[in-house]
Formats: C-alpha cells, structure tokens, sequence
C-alpha cells in the first residue's frame, strides 16, 4: 500500500508536533497532590534539579526556559511619585505569560492592567503611578506555565508619620470605642519644637478645644464629638509643607431627643410621636408602654426616617382613646449600649414655644406659639427681675389659632432697664399646660441695641431650671387677633415696675446705712 506525497507530509508534520509537546514543561500542579501520577515519577522529581526543561520545537530548535537572577529584590521610591517595578525575567518567549500580584491580589495580567493606577509595560515592567506609604509592600511577578516568581518589595518612603498608641494610622481610617483614652503623635525628619500643627475637620486644634502636648493630641475620654478627620502639617515655611492626615470613627452608645416632650391630642384624633437618635454602629429603636412593646397594629404605625444628622423613629396612634395617653418611652439600642427618653401624650396644651420678640425701648412684645386642638381659654405669664425669688404674674388672652391646631400667644409688658426671666403657659378645654421654659429678656437703659443684644445665651442657670433660646416655625405675625381676658395696660405695667424699683432703692438705703 502505497501513500501519496501530500498524506505523507501531513503525518511526518502531526509526528514532530507530538514530539514537541511530550518535551514541554508540565504546568504547575497544586501543592502535595501526588494522585495525578505513580509515585516513582514524584521520587524522580524530587532527586532532580527542579531547573524547567529546555523547550524544542517541531523544527529541534532548543529554546532555554526562562529564569530569575535574582528571586527577591528591595527598592525604595519618594512619595507621590511614580515607580517602576521591572520583572528582570531571562529567556522569555512567545509563550510565557507574565501576572502581577500584590500581596495575594492580582493587578496585572500581559499587557492588562486591573487598576488605573498600575500601568503594564511592553518590557514586563509594572509602572505604579503616584506611590504612597500604603503602597509598600511585596509584588510578585510570576512567569507562566513555569510558575517561577520574582519578588520586588517596595518601601514607599514617610516624610511624616502619624502614630496612635504607637500604631501607624497615617492615611487611614481608625475605630475607637467611647469612653476610650488614647493619644497620636505626629513626626517629621528633623523635626523642630512648635513646627508641628494639628486640624481637626480643617480647625485648627485651639479652635477645636484639642488639647495637644508636644505634638501630641490626648483623646480623653473619646465619645461622637471626637469623630472627624485629623490632620498634622509640618510648617517648615516651604511653599509644599508636608503634612498627613487620619479619620477617626467612633463608635458610641445612641443619643437620644425630641422637640415635643408633650403631645396634645384630643379623643378620636391622630397622634404622632417623636424620637430622634444617632448612634455608631446605627442603633434600633423601641417604642413602649407601660413597660410593654407597642407594635405594628391598625392602631399603632411605627415609622423610621433619616436625616443627615440623625434618625427619627415615629409612632403614630390612630383613633386616640383615654386609655392611649400617658407616658411612651422610646428605647434606642446599639451593641455599645442605650439610651431612652420620654414622651407624654396628653389632652391639655403642649409647653409653649418662644417663636420671637420685639423691644421698644422699655416696651417688650413676646411671641409664643403654642399647640392645641383643643380651643385656649386663659394664658399667664410670669416674670422677674434676674436674681428675684419671687415671680410676678399678668393675665393675657392675646391669642389666635394658627394651621394645625397652632396657637399663636402675645403679650406686650413695660420693663425697667436689667435682666428679666419669663415664662408663659395656657389652658383649653381640659386643662392647664406646664410653663414653659424660662427666657432671660435684657433691658438696655440705651436705645439702638439689636435683638441678640436681649437674648442671652443657653447656659445660664437659675433656681434649678436651665434658661435657653427656643422656637420653631410659624405664621405670619400680622395674623387677626381676637381678646377674651382682661389685658394690663402699659399704665398698669408702668406703676408695677416703678414699685418694684421703689422697693430695690429702698433695701439699697438700708444696707447703706
């Protein structure tokens, strides 16, 4: 049997292919699986060189297998600068694969890059565009099927290190827990006293209250206000001062508030209850009664919203029965801890709410809203001289009903020149509400001073009860008014204020003399 030219080419072509392939290298097998082959071709492996077989192609041509001069090496680069990591591979050939690694991610296959920041090139190398301090580490490039790796370490240089507790938070992100102490330092090569300056949030750290002892901030004990960014900036009068920066998370029990301590609602209506909290990890919110849960219901709705600056957990009560007032706590709970508050759902008036005052000389007209479905009947106001034991009390109906069963509540008065406390609350159909927070209201004995001249500031304390500035939204001021009790005049006013000043020169006579 005779084969012609062409079949005979063919199969002497298939032969040599064969024979190629028998001698190339085997691809990598996984570690310690010997169940691929009879055991003597491991023991012979093992007694071998471990060198990869030489390549032959179909034409006998021997090609070497590629290798490392050296398997590890180390450099060093500057900050935001690129670097170049070469692959110093020997005998590469068409065939072999290069992967780059770092750590035990892959950021580069051949010419492919995985990340914007790594850039391949056509000589094996990998370019790492703007190297920072979190970029050292160990690369690896591993040449394929040989499964031989090169080891670059780099060490991206520190012109200014950040330390807490002695660990490195420079350019990262950092969790303490509340009620933890610790402290950061920040340093610099050749670092001089007093160079160094710290941020937090872009203050400088007087303005933010940080208490910092040779370049180094004490975080006492650490709760939600200690969270932000902090920065060191190293002033050596250079035009580019280093400088670094870390965030701070702080993980903290919730914090729990509402604007309505007391809910007026009347028999049948709707009532909605509030409780705005914050926490960190985020909390979960609990609303009760009388030590029971209340759930969801086609009586009761919880609802959850946030905010930027915190979460509100509502609980809505449909078809309101005296058997739903009382008191409601409203539970908040992290894996830090808790914190509750209460809320009182009742049929008399709420507090009322300052909303605005106007100061005409000694003429004082204030502004209160306040919020009942129910119609108001009667409205007092106390006032005195700061410092006085006793109050002193007018009578004043001033009112009309705003939208939303929203009251607005005003009253003119004559006061002397000093600082006065007032307080203000209502009664409606059922009943009397509680005063409202006393305000400190300042007379000037001078014309042309502005309103924030006469309102004081939040943290004066006087016969237990903290004085502060509040109000929320209202109408429009110049709404119809209607009277219902009797109101003093400014004359009335005018003779009060006298005596009391008659009765303050006088006990100044006597201690005289």
């Amino acid at each position: 049997m005779t084969m012609d030219r062409q079949t005979e080419t063919t199969l002497s072509i298939i032969c040599l292919v064969l024979g190629f392939i028998s001698n190339a290298p085997s691809l990598a097998l996984p570690d310690n699986d010997r169940s691929l082959y009879p055991d003597d071709y491991y023991d012979e492996l093992e007694t071998s060189s471990g060198a990869p077989e030489p390549l032959i192609d179909p034409l006998g041509t021997v090609f070497e297998p590629p290798y490392f001069i050296k398997s590890e090496i180390e450099i060093s680069a500057l900050p935001n600068k690129d670097v170049l990591l070469h692959c110093d591979v020997q005998n590469f050939h068409a065939n072999n694969v290069i992967m780059w690694y770092k750590d035990t991610i892959a950021i580069a296959s051949g010419q492919y890059s995985m990340n914007d920041r790594y850039e391949s090139q056509k000589n094996n190398s990998l370019l790492l565009r703007q190297a920072q301090p979190s970029d050292s580490g160990d690369y690896f490039c591993t040449i394929l099927p040989q499964n031989i790796t090169q080891t670059i370490i780099l060490n991206v240089e520190k012109t200014l290190t950040i330390y807490c507790d002695g660990r490195d938070v420079l350019g990262r992100q950092i969790t303490y827990r509340q009620g933890e102490s610790h402290s950061c330092e920040c340093k610099t090569p050749g670092m001089k006293s007093g160079k160094i300056k710290w941020f937090w949030n872009n203050l400088r750290a007087a303005d933010a209250d940080l208490q910092v002892v040779n370049n180094i901030i004490m975080l006492d004990n650490i709760d939600a206000h200690h969270a932000g960014l902090y920065q060191c900036l190293d002033e050596d009068g250079s035009k580019n001062p280093r400088n670094g920066k870390f965030e701070l998370m702080v993980y903290y029990a919730p914090k729990v508030t509402t604007h309505r301590h007391h809910v007026n609602t009347d028999i049948g209506e709707k009532a909605e209850l509030y409780c705005d909290y914050r926490g960190e990890p985020i909390a979960t919110t609990r609303w009760m009664k009388n030590n029971n849960i209340v759930g969801y219901s086609e009586k009761h709705m919880l609802g959850l919203s946030a905010d930027k600056l915190f979460n509100r957990s509502t609980l809505t009560i449909y078809d309101v029965t005296f058997d739903d007032l009382g008191e409601y706590t409203c539970l908040a709970e992290n894996t830090i801890g808790s914190s509750e508050l209460k809320v009182q759902l009742i049929l008399e008036p709420e507090k009322g709410q300052f909303e605005d005052i106007k100061i005409d000389g000694n003429v004082v007209t204030i502004y209160w809203l306040v919020r009942s479905l129910q119609p108001l009947s009667e409205a007092i106001i106390d006032y005195k001289m700061n410092r006085s034991v006793t109050w002193s009390t007018a009578a004043m109906l001033h009112t009309h009903r705003h939208e939303g069963g929203i009251w607005k509540v005003t009253h003119e008065m004559v006061l002397t020149p000093g600082e006065w406390q007032t307080r203000m609350k209502t009664k409606n159909t059922r009943g009397w509400s509680k005063f409202s927070t006393p305000y400190i209201i300042k007379i000037e004995d001078k014309e042309g001073d502005s309103i924030d001249d006469f309102i004081h500031s939040n943290d004066i304390m006087d016969t237990n009860e903290k004085l502060v500035v509040a109000g929320f939204g209202a109408g429009e001021k110049k709404a119809n008014s209607t009277d219902g009790a009797a109101n003093l005049t400014r004359a009335n006013l005018l003779l009060q204020s006298l005596i009391l000043l008659l009765a303050a020169f006088t006990s100044s006579r006597l201690i005289t003399n």
